[in-house]
């Protein structure tokens, strides 16, 4: 009994650990935004701080546990059979009374059991979201953890099996979406480098005008940096530039997979931390194709999840046409958005056409022309 009450302590201590961690998020994510990068700052070190106690307490959980089932308060042949927690058969007296001791160890390790699986889900929803909303304190906290602590091992890589065919590689795809679209620029980023890059944009951006040579300076600048620094399981952000036409940013989750989690548009001449896969551009035209960009991935995932990635960066690059191609409707370049009162371009592409089409050859459709949504 004494060693359950150390376990509920340690279960409260890890509870009060996630409680600690959504509060600070909150704040940093209400803080306003001339306070965000302190905010963040702070956040980040109490992220990693509180994460570090509650591996601990975790570690001295799982030890106490592997204890207890020592002592057969926790059944190993039962959770090896699939009935974790079950209560098993109890001691039984020759007369046949029932030792009431087996029945009360018996309900100790299921409530023990049962509390350490529903610490474990919710530390693993936590961790989820985190990583999901908060991306750029991932980076940080494995800069911590990557000098070989124990609990962190990486999410080994799909391979062929019993004659499946093997995924495209992440390189692979990154490599013919080069060959295939030679004017779009391609760099890949850590979600931490990537929020520097932004801020560097914001700083290089002159109002309304951009020097080309200074575009050109910036895109050698990123591509230097990500060939040097990025390996290809850390990357979490691709970068797809067309100088002059459009900026689009996809994330990727986990970071090292080709499994895309959010994208958006922006122009080139934006810079600067609301730059990011979740980030909505300062222009019509551009809040328009993120809206759009949305559906796509979002089908993409649904009907072909394997090539999803691959798909999603080819159906990028046919907006490198977004102000010179005419609607395949009413073969014009500009229609009047009544809800805006402006001018605006073919913005949809359909997705449906993409397994079937290059990115030349693909459609585009002015908002209220499109026969269907997609």
């Amino acid at each position: 009994m004494e060693r359950l009450g150390r376990a509920g302590r340690l279960i409260a201590d890890i509870r009060l650990g996630a409680d600690r961690l959504l509060e600070a998020l909150f704040v940093a994510g209400g803080a306003p935004p001339y306070s965000a990068p302190q905010h963040i700052e702070r956040t980040s070190r109490a992220v990693v701080q509180e994460e570090a106690a509650m591996r601990r307490h975790f570690q001295d959980l799982r030890a106490l546990g592997r204890q207890l089932e020592e002592s057969g308060v926790l059944n190993g042949a039962l959770k090896a059979r699939g009935n974790s927690w079950g209560l098993h058969m109890p001691l039984v007296c020759p007369d046949g009374a029932v030792v009431a001791y087996a029945w009360k160890r018996q309900l100790a390790g299921q409530a023990g059991a049962s509390a350490v699986d529903r610490t474990r889900l919710a530390l693993k929803a936590f961790t989820d979201q985190k990583r999901r909303f908060f991306p750029h304190l991932e980076d940080e906290v494995l800069s911590h953890l990557h000098d070989g602590e124990p609990g962190v091992t990486k999410k080994p890589r799909l391979s062929a099996s019993n004659g499946e065919q093997e995924e495209e590689s992440l390189s692979e795809i990154l490599k013919n979406l080069e060959n295939e679209v030679p004017n779009m620029k391609v760099f890949t980023y850590r979600h931490l480098d990537w929020s520097k890059r932004a801020s560097s944009l914001a700083s290089l951006m002159d109002d309304d005008f951009v020097d080309p040579s200074k575009e050109l300076n910036l895109q050698n600048m990123g591509q230097s940096r990500s060939s040097a620094l990025t390996s290809v399981d850390q990357v979490a952000v691709i970068e797809l530039l067309v100088p002059s036409i459009f900026r689009a940013i996809v994330s990727l989750h986990p970071a090292g997979s080709t499994d895309p989690d959010a994208v958006a548009f922006f122009s080139p001449t934006e810079g600067g931390s609301y730059l990011h896969a979740r980030g909505m551009s300062m222009h019509h035209v551009f809040k328009h194709v993120k809206e759009h960009a949305d559906k796509a991935l979002q089908y993409f995932i649904s009907v072909e999840p394997s090539k999803a990635l691959s798909l999603l960066l080819r159906w990028i690059a046919s907006y490198q046409t977004l102000f010179t191609k005419v609607c395949s409707k009413c073969r014009r370049l500009l229609m009047m958005d009544k809800s805006l009162a402006l001018l605006l371009p073919p913005v949809h592409r359909p997705y449906h056409q993409t397994s079937n089409v290059g990115p030349d050859l693909q459609e585009a459709y002015h908002i209220g022309c499109s026969s269907y949504d997609g």
